[in-house]
């Protein structure tokens, strides 16, 4: 499979207009984690405008590719949180289920953070 996962911050930076990623859109193979969305719809969730700001994440992934964390992420995520545990580079909990669903579906993730950088194995395009 060939294609960009999108993690959550690009997703906020797109839907913030926050500039410089209208490129990454023009692609026809861009996915998401359902992880992903659920960072998204817990930001809502704290949010002044919960209904609004889930709806409008919602309907942003309802355009892409859902890829969800399953028996085949399940190996990755393991590989990739020993590694990580053995190389002292602890990162977030969900960025490791965000980069095995991308390893496992052979794609590169888009992101703006550095630690993902720790993981082997990954595509990155750091924006």
């Amino acid at each position: 499979m060939n294609g960009k996962l999108l993690d959550t911050n690009v997703i906020i930076r797109y839907i913030k207009d926050e500039g410089g990623l209208d490129d990454i859109f023009e692609e026809e193979n861009l996915y998401f984690s359902s992880v992903t969305l659920g960072e998204l719809l817990f930001g809502a969730e704290c949010s002044a405008k919960k209904t609004e700001n889930a709806a409008v994440y919602s309907d942003f992934c309802g355009e892409l590719n859902e890829i969800k964390p399953d028996s085949k992420v399940a190996p990755y995520y393991a590989k990739i949180k020993s590694q990580l545990k053995a190389d002292g580079h602890p990162i977030p909990e969900n960025d490791m289920w965000i980069a095995a669903c991308a390893i496992a579906h052979e794609l590169t993730v888009v992101t703006a953070d550095k630690h993902f950088s720790f993981i082997k194995g990954i595509s990155l395009e750091h924006r």
